[in-house]
């Protein structure tokens, strides 16, 4: 059983979501599709954790028999700046947390064990967040902070030289800094976004025609969209209808 749990308004800005997959069933696996979101994975049943880094295409995920999982999804374009993990070195990889904090993943695990409540696991792991995760605003790159923003409320359709000219930085510098707080180049980050979007339009506007939907998402026509659609997630536009 999946289930998603929006953040409290305090670290709402740093987290997209809290989630937590249980299952009891025999081994499977399944599809997970790229969000421009970096998660920290807590397995309570193999007592390990993970940090899953920013993905750009479809991974399948194996889960054993009595797995139990809780994760925190965390807004790449702000743990950039939390973490001084290079999340550029991260890009489609699962690391185990016990190599990039050593001293807090177990204790972490532990605790989280010991909770029985859903809702105080996500009680004690918004106090994580909020503790281990201090923000320094003045370390933070408002540039890159108000790209990725702008290519959120975009939708992804942007184009990365006006995105430059609009914040008056070079291309060579956006792109750089871009890379080193987010862990993707500009255009892979907008790709997601615009392929999440359309995903969504897709599944929600159900009598508008998939070309329609690819010339209002900025494909050139249905075959662009979906050989986007075929490398990002394995699956032809209409697979989300």
């Amino acid at each position: 059983m999946y289930q998603e749990i929006k953040p409290s308004k305090g670290i709402d800005n740093l987290i997209d979501s809290f989630w937590a997959f249980s299952n009891n069933k025999s081994s499977e696996n399944f599809k997970v599709l790229p969000d421009t979101c970096v998660d920290l994975i807590f397995d309570l049943n193999q007592n390990k954790g993970f940090l899953s880094g920013i993905m750009t295409n479809y991974q399948y995920r194996e889960l054993a028999t009595e797995s139990d999982l809780i994760g925190v999804r965390f807004k790449s374009e702000k743990f950039g700046f939390l973490s001084k993990i290079p999340l550029y070195q991260t890009k489609n990889l699962r690391l185990e947390l016990a190599e990039i904090f050593p001293t807090q993943n177990l204790k972490v695990l532990n605790q989280l064990t010991d909770i029985e409540k859903l809702t105080d696991k996500i009680s004690f792991l918004e106090n994580f967040v909020a503790t281990s995760f201090k923000q320094d605003v003045e370390s933070q790159d408002q540039i890159i902070l108000t790209v990725a923003e702008k290519i959120r409320t975009l939708q992804g359709i942007v184009n990365v030289g006006d995105l430059a000219k609009l914040h008056h930085i070079s291309l060579r510098q956006l792109e750089r800094r871009f890379k080193s707080y987010i862990g993707v180049t500009v255009k892979e980050f907008s790709n997601i976004v615009r392929f999440n979007n359309t995903k969504n339009s897709i599944a929600t506007f159900t009598k508008t025609s998939l070309l329609e939907i690819a010339f209002d998402m900025g494909f050139f026509d249905h075959s662009h969209m979906t050989y986007e659609f075929k490398r990002i997630s394995g699956e032809n536009p209409s697979f989300f209808r």
